[in-house]
């Protein structure tokens, strides 16, 4: 039994919820302590024992990374930021792991690497510098430039490195393993139904022009990333709830999103198209929406607007049929292949 250190990125839920199907599946033969921080740690904090850590967060406007507000915020946050994970580093010492395993957090990586501790770095981001893609526009070349920065920097080095990925490409090194997308169970068993209303998930609250278009066109929208319960309209906003989340996806007949890796790969298992406006200055979430549209399972557009939305509307029984092919699986190969690699670091 190895004790493990696992660090879980606060921004975003997509790390949160990849990473709770790993930790439950760890946990059965290990003694784990998780890290993480603002909405991920009140979510893993109902099923594990949770250390609450300080984050860098990143400041939306008009569905935009606002580049300088997020540094100016987190450069004023520094010090609670420092004397937190001064505290933290001193549980982190009582805890004693024998390996660290991160899904994008940086403590739990920055404190394995002093301490020479193994790390093994379970994600989606590493794609962009450990997988060989296909050339994009060249307009993109800045906002890649600080993503790779941010990634180099946010996890320096790993033992070995689990790459999630809904499209498939080669890797650059032979510690990098590409894997499927891990999925929670209740996705993994879901009956997928269509019903009448599209499902729309944004990261932010600051595209409210989204909510101005989609009351112009004659569909049901159920809006979740707003955190209010209202109508408006064909509109139904709706706070954060699991269950009713699952249900309406499960259920959609498309989804609208950004470009979040987690929720397109649940859409796509459920063979729901999707429309992925990316958050604009987020390098990632661009490179999934163009690869969404490059295998047919979805469009990508850069900005908010009817013409787009009805564009992906009109499409949705081609996509759909498009989806037939996708294939199902289960997460035992990617468990397998973790539970090998913490056993021959740990």
């Amino acid at each position: 039994m190895a004790r493990i250190l696992y660090g879980v990125a606060g921004e975003g839920f997509g790390h949160t919820i990849r990473s709770r199907v790993v930790i439950e599946q760890l946990n059965k033969n290990h003694k784990i302590k998780v890290l993480s921080s603002a909405k991920s740690y009140n979510y893993l904090k109902k099923f594990f024992d949770v250390e609450k850590i300080n984050y860098f967060k990143i400041i939306y406007r008009s569905n935009k990374a606002a580049l300088f507000l997020t540094l100016l915020n987190n450069t004023l946050r520094l010090p609670l930021i420092l004397a937190k994970g001064w505290k933290t580093l001193s549980i982190i010492n009582g805890f004693k792991p024998d390996i660290v395993i991160t899904d994008f957090e940086q403590l739990a990586a920055y404190s394995a690497f002093f301490r020479h501790i193994p790390v093994i770095s379970i994600d989606n981001q590493h794609i962009i510098t450990k997988g060989c893609h296909k050339a994009f526009p060249e307009k993109h070349w800045f906002d890649a430039f600080l993503t790779k920065l941010v990634i180099k920097y946010s996890i320096i080095k790993a033992d070995k490195y689990f790459i999630n990925s809904f499209y498939g490409c080669k890797v650059k090194d032979e510690n990098t393993v590409l894997i499927k997308p891990l999925l929670r169970k209740e996705i993994i068993n879901a009956k997928t139904t269509y019903k009448d209303h599209i499902l729309v998930y944004q990261t932010s609250k600051s595209n409210k022009k989204l909510l101005n278009e989609l009351q112009k066109i004659n569909e049901k929208f159920i809006v979740y990333g707003f955190y209010e319960n209202k109508e408006l309209g064909n509109v139904i906003l709706k706070d954060f709830n699991e269950r009713e989340f699952f249900d309406d996806l499960s259920s959609c007949k498309a989804v609208i999103a950004n470009g979040g890796f987690t929720l397109i790969s649940e859409a796509l298992y459920l063979k729901k198209p999707v429309l992925s406006i990316p958050v604009k200055r987020q390098f990632e979430q661009m490179i999934n929406a163009i690869h969404l549209e490059r295998i047919g399972y979805g469009m990508f557009t850069k900005e908010t607007s009817k013409e787009a939305i009805e564009k992906f509307i009109n499409n949705i029984p081609k996509i759909r049929k498009k989806l037939k092919n996708y294939k199902k699986y289960d997460n035992n190969n990617a468990f397998k292949k973790i539970s090998d690699a913490v056993k021959s670091l740990s």
